[in-house]
């Protein structure tokens, strides 16, 4: 730009040194004028990038949610593998599942507590475990209400208040977590119900999200107080294959 000015003020010297009656300093002027007004307009279109990169890092929980909501509030099918260690003083259990669930509302559960494996169907309502290559039916019923992807992510509606920030992948939320309650998407009820006698818990829930929000995973990070010992909870999540699941895979004879 400085090269470009220069060159235009030396040309309207030379100009001016070949001409006595006035005419080119007008010309001149209206010339400076134009590179002005062309500076200054250059000069607000980079405002208005920057008013707008603004906007976009300003984006709030409340609004990641609700744009994820409504772009994927209807889709049923996610793979989801999840890690849950719980800790305390020298002891350690870890336990690890893979949850798939069709668009068939047909939804396979896998565990590892570390030492069998079992994996949990249900299938048109009937509940099935495969363990050792047999299949078992089983009398006890699996409540699946609320496991679709669009039924989990109406879920983080309790997580708008959280704290909200941009990342190379998409978006980030930051939740503390200061109430049992605020933990249930990432723990099962029993394990919500052996919380309600501990003296005080404390900890925190981030949920992740791509560019086009959809939530793909999260974690819990959770200290509980209880009867003079402190237990800590991790929980690690990661959701893929999002609406791209038509059925699951079965044993044979299922």
């Amino acid at each position: 730009m400085k090269r470009i000015l220069l060159l235009a003020l030396m040309a309207g010297l030379l100009t001016a040194c070949g001409n006595e009656d006035g005419s080119t300093n007008e010309e001149s002027t209206e010339t400076d004028g134009e590179q002005n007004a062309s500076q200054e307009t250059a000069e607000e279109q980079d405002q208005k990038e920057e008013t707008e990169e603004t906007a976009k890092s300003a984006a709030d929980a409340s609004e990641i949610i609700d744009e994820a909501i409504s772009a994927w509030g209807d889709t049923s099918s996610y793979e989801a593998r999840q890690t849950f260690t719980i800790s305390s003083e020298d002891t350690q259990t870890v336990v690890r599942t893979i949850t798939t669930q069709s668009e068939q509302d047909e939804v396979k559960i896998e565990v590892d507590n570390g030492s069998n494996v079992i994996t949990h169907y249900v299938i048109d309502g009937d509940h099935f475990t495969y363990q050792d290559g047999s299949i078992n039916p089983e009398k006890e019923n699996i409540d699946m209400t609320g496991s679709t992807y669009g039924e989990i992510i109406k879920k983080l509606e309790s997580f708008k208040e959280g704290k909200a920030s941009n990342t190379d992948a998409g978006y980030e939320i930051r939740y503390p977590i200061e109430s049992a309650e605020d933990a249930s998407l990432f723990l099962d009820d029993e394990i919500l119900s052996s919380l309600d006698d501990a003296n005080s818990l404390n900890g925190l829930i981030t949920l992740h999200f791509n560019d086009e929000y959809q939530y793909t995973g999260g974690k819990l990070t959770l200290t509980v107080e209880t009867e003079g010992r402190e237990i800590n909870l991790i929980s690690n999540i990661d959701l893929s294959r999002i609406g791209d699941i038509e059925v699951i895979e079965k044993p044979k004879n299922m």
